[in-house]
């Protein structure tokens, strides 16, 4: 039976979402073709019909859980300016720096789960990423209303925090709330100023 154009559509975008999702608990080396198949409900032998290869799917599953990133960002940076926009960006901290976020099987933050896979993947996962990480420290300069540096540097902060924070979970549950907690304080204190 041939499946309708909207059919193959949904099939591929099936296959994207429940690939991010086991990349981003697993990374992208750990997960098989057959099991994200089988994780999309769909058989293995079908992959080659959606994608030309692995790193083909892991470039659309990095765009997909930036999109999804950018997303949330630019809620925050479409507020007005000034006391709602700061307001928005304290919750946008609170949640990203927040237990809940770092207990996540799998990170949502695309920057937290791929971080340092992407540079063992290949040009085209590096690109979509670099692109990825481009526009989102662009929405958080706007999100900040700062210039690029202090985008930049909050973007480190808010990643490097997460995911120090989710590497010492389990063995060292005070430091990892620790390490939450003091990124979290340092970076509001900027957004009264």
């Amino acid at each position: 039976m041939r499946l309708t154009r909207e059919k193959a559509a949904e099939n591929r975008a099936r296959v994207v979402d429940a690939a991010l999702g086991l990349f981003q608990r697993r990374g992208f080396a750990d997960v098989g073709v057959a099991e994200l198949m089988g994780a999309a409900g769909l058989t293995h032998g079908g992959f080659y019909n959606h994608f030309d290869s692995k790193a083909d799917l892991e470039a659309e599953a990095c765009g997909l859980a930036f999109e999804r990133a950018l997303g949330a960002i630019g809620k925050v940076a479409a507020k007005p300016a000034g006391d709602e926009r700061r307001a928005a960006m304290r919750l946008y901290v609170e949640r990203y720096l927040s237990a809940r976020a770092r207990d996540a099987a799998g990170a949502s933050c695309p920057m937290v789960s791929f971080g340092t896979d992407v540079s063992r993947e290949s040009r085209e996962v590096q690109a979509r990423y670099a692109r990825g990480l481009r526009a989102y420290v662009d929405l958080m300069g706007a999100a900040l209303e700062s210039e690029a540096a202090t985008a930049r540097a909050t973007v480190a902060e808010l990643v490097g925090a997460l995911s120090l924070a989710r590497s010492v979970a389990r063995a060292d549950r005070a430091l990892s709330d620790s390490i939450l907690e003091a990124a979290k304080a340092r970076i509001l204190a900027r957004l009264v100023r």
